[in-house]
């Protein structure tokens, strides 16, 4: 059987938006192409946005390749079928984002049957001061209401605004109604899935000239009219100290997020987390991680995948101290986490 890599390196793939700016190359310190860049697509098997691999023994050769070839050993069983099921992406919003909603499993099944649902959530990387995310309605509304408002160019006025700051995250399930605001930069988790409704987009402009397409008659059928309760917002708990911090944000149907601390400079190793065994998707929020056996130091803000063969195997690898990484994997419908004593 062909050995599949413990650890694989993946190219990033570029969006240009009309809402992007230029941080992936002033903050991240990263080469992109010319123009507003908004999306960095770190992680993708979705459509044709398919991630090209970086190591020198699968040199470009786009992800889904590798997968097809050995899918337990790359994913794991659960998903030796269905393909990786989550996207993860960096976002850099320079203007605000138009107002959107995600449909669930079940209404993209039967509206938009080439994508699934689309569950997601965001971690905000750096927030300029006076930065705000739209998560949920700040008012109880209804669908009457709400597209009343939208039609009169007043789509902002129930949404609820909040101030962000870096390690903020937020989980945004189906139908909850969200934007991102200017001069925020942000990890997002999601399904692996493209469905958005466009709800209002502030009479907003595209590069044709003319008013960017809404998706107003979906959007107002998924959307959830509640208040907001303030639990879109995720806290940070404690899983684990040893052998270092291991915060829980989410652990939900789809995906998880944790953030791993090193307060120390230490070396580690990646072992099982789950059962089944599948991937970990890794991004360097701060710090670096050198891993011996490759002779390769991952950077702050970079990303790297922990193929599911590479949990069972052993990987050493170094940690400077201040690193911080965010973990993301797969959800709980599928896996059984370990439960971890402090």
């Amino acid at each position: 059987m062909e050995k599949i890599p413990k650890v694989l390196f993946l190219s990033p793939l570029y969006r240009e938006k009309i809402w992007g700016g230029r941080k992936f190359e002033t903050k991240l310190g990263r080469k992109i192409p010319e123009g507003p860049i908004g999306e960095s697509w770190e992680v993708s098997v979705y459509g044709d946005d398919i991630s090209p691999i970086q190591n020198p023994e699968y040199q470009n050769l786009p992800l889904t390749e590798l997968i097809r070839k050995s899918p337990q050993a790359v994913i794991g069983k659960p998903f030796e079928k269905s393909g990786l099921p989550l996207l993860v992406k960096v976002i850099d919003a320079k203007e605000k984002l138009s107002v959107q909603v995600h449909p669930d499993d079940e209404y993209a099944l039967k509206y938009d049957p080439k994508a699934n649902g689309k569950k997601e959530c965001w971690y905000v990387l750096s927030a300029e001061p006076g930065a705000e995310l739209v998560v949920g309605f700040d008012t109880q509304t209804t669908r009457e209401e709400y597209e009343t408002l939208v039609k009169q160019n007043l789509g902002e006025t129930v949404l609820r605004k909040w101030k962000v700051k870096p390690g903020d995250v937020f989980l945004l399930n189906p139908g909850t109604i969200h934007a991102i605001g200017g001069g925020v930069l942000l990890l997002e988790v999601q399904q692996s899935s493209d469905s958005t409704y466009r709800v209002y987009d502030y009479g907003r402009l595209g590069d044709d000239g003319n008013p960017r397409e809404l998706h107003l008659e979906k959007a107002l059928a998924v959307l959830n009219f509640q208040k907001s309760d303030g639990s879109e917002k995720q806290s940070k708990q404690l899983i684990t100290y040893h052998p270092f911090p291991r915060y829980l944000f989410t652990s939900n149907d789809k995906f998880r997020l944790e953030s791993w601390e090193f307060n120390q400079a230490q070396n580690f190793t990646f072992s099982p987390l789950c059962d089944p065994v599948t991937f970990g998707i890794f991004y360097t929020v701060s710090g670096s991680i050198y891993f011996p056996e490759f002779q390769k130091l991952v950077g702050p803000n970079e990303t790297f995948m922990v193929t599911a063969s590479g949990f069972l195997e052993t990987i050493s690898a170094y940690a400077e101290t201040g690193t911080k990484l965010a973990f993301m994997s797969s959800g709980s419908d599928t896996v059984k986490y370990q439960s971890l004593p402090y």
